[in-house]
């Protein structure tokens, strides 16, 4: 039996075990393993993690002669989360993007592995819950920017591009090899955030998504910079707005210039990063996969420019941003000798076709991602279904300073170009 360290252990769930973080090496080393020693403790912090619990481990074992710093992200089933980790297929999906075709991508853009797309995976299992157990990128030198800051800059913005178009190519690089791999991706990953074997007003994330229209129309209405004719037009959508969600999330689109594997989840929290010399960015990697889908690379690129950049970066900068992921969408897919490789209008069609996922971003998703961090409240998933501690939740996100500062000039011009209807 191993030695626990440290007070660490009193706030662990029951089912983060010795007898889990065993089975986790072995598996990964392929041999017998005693464990001397191990630590753990929450790895995020409320309100940066919402459909998982996320714990580092760090586990000495043969003798105390060897060391290693993991992570474990753990999915129970209870509540609300659990039936909707059920409805998403979030951890099949995850596990098998994780343990498959992360690897497989990562071969086909770089023969050598360095092109990582996400961390290490050493074990997934669905007992005691559903558990998927990977390296810990902090060990590495990467680490999270601070989400309630405002949003990431221009430097911070183009490695996240660069990235995406590494990512997307690799998945059309992975689809080309054979039809049973596209066959896979259509198949596996053929919804994101809204499964459509539910009708969008049993959904419980579309309900959660009315709720914050419902909030910024109240919350907005008493603000003298935003144009009261964005307000009348938002208050139009209501009635129809879960509809309007659930058609604009679908991924196979007709017309699509060209398809990919999108992340599905890329807002700041879902990316890591590693600096030079402290400040000086250099490298990122993408975290959480539960929400892939396969199918208009706009799903991906709307979301993460309209969520991820500071509010001087995303209108002003977004055409350069759009213009590298595009260079580099290109460079990856020519050296691997793809045709037809996509074209920038090919890039504009797909976002611009995309952005009423936009204005869904700017009223639903941007305040949780901008909210202030608060220890009087609960934000885990369960609150934000009940009724009165939801409420309370939603006046903090939508009555923030960061998030009103954004969000206006996003619906200005969201207004201008005719998508705010």
């Amino acid at each position: 039996m191993a030695t626990p360290e440290g007070s660490t252990h009193q706030q662990l769930p029951s089912y983060l075990t010795e007898s889990l973080i065993k089975r986790s090496l072995e598996h990964d080393l392929q041999r017998p393993v005693t464990i001397e020693r191990f630590s753990a403790g929450p790895a995020t912090a409320a309100g940066d993690n919402y459909l998982s619990d996320v714990f580092w481990i760090r586990v000495e074992y043969d003798g105390g002669a060897s060391e290693k710093r993991l992570l474990a992200k753990c999915m129970p089933d209870i509540g609300d989360r659990g039936a909707t980790l059920d409805v998403l297929d979030a951890f099949r999906k995850e596990s098998e993007t994780f343990q498959q075709l992360l690897p497989a991508f990562s071969r086909l853009v770089s023969p050598d592995g360095k092109e990582q797309f996400g961390a290490k995976c050493y074990y997934a299992t669905t007992e005691p819950v559903r558990t998927i157990v990977f390296e810990d990128l902090k060990v590495l030198g990467y680490r999270m920017c601070d989400r309630t800051k405002g949003g990431l800059d221009y430097e911070h913005m183009t490695l996240v591009m660069r990235k995406i178009a590494k990512f997307h190519a690799a998945s059309m690089l992975y689809a080309k090899q054979s039809p049973e791999n596209e066959r896979r991706l259509a198949t596996r990953y053929s919804y994101g955030l809204y499964n459509p074997q539910e009708t969008p007003e049993d959904c419980r994330i579309l309900q959660a998504l009315q709720k914050g229209l419902n909030k910024f129309v109240s919350v907005a209405s008493g603000w003298s910079e935003l144009d009261v004719a964005v307000l009348r037009q938002l208050e139009q959508l209501l009635p129809v707005f879960k509809e309007r969600i659930a058609q604009c999330v679908h991924p196979r689109q007709p017309g699509a210039r060209y398809e990919v594997l999108n992340h599905g989840d890329l807002w700041s929290n879902n990316m890591m990063f590693r600096y030079e010399n402290e400040t000086a960015v250099r490298e990122i990697i993408f975290v959480d996969y539960q929400l892939s889908t396969y199918g208009s690379p706009g799903l991906d690129l709307v979301y993460t420019l309209y969520n991820c950049p500071h509010r001087d970066v995303r209108l002003a900068r977004r055409e350069e941003l759009l213009k590298e992921y595009h260079r580099v969408l290109s460079e990856t897919l020519t050296r691997n000798h793809f045709e037809p490789v996509p074209t920038f209008a090919d890039v504009r069609e797909e976002f611009t076709r995309n952005e009423f996922f936009g204005l869904v971003c700017a009223v639903t998703f941007l305040p949780i991602m901008t909210m202030e961090r608060s220890d009087d409240l609960d934000l885990s998933f369960d609150t934000f279904f009940k009724e009165e501690h939801g409420e309370r939740v939603r006046d903090k996100q939508y009555n923030g300073a960061v998030f009103r500062q954004a969000v206006v000039p996003i619906l200005h011009d969201l207004h201008a170009r005719g998508y705010v209807r």
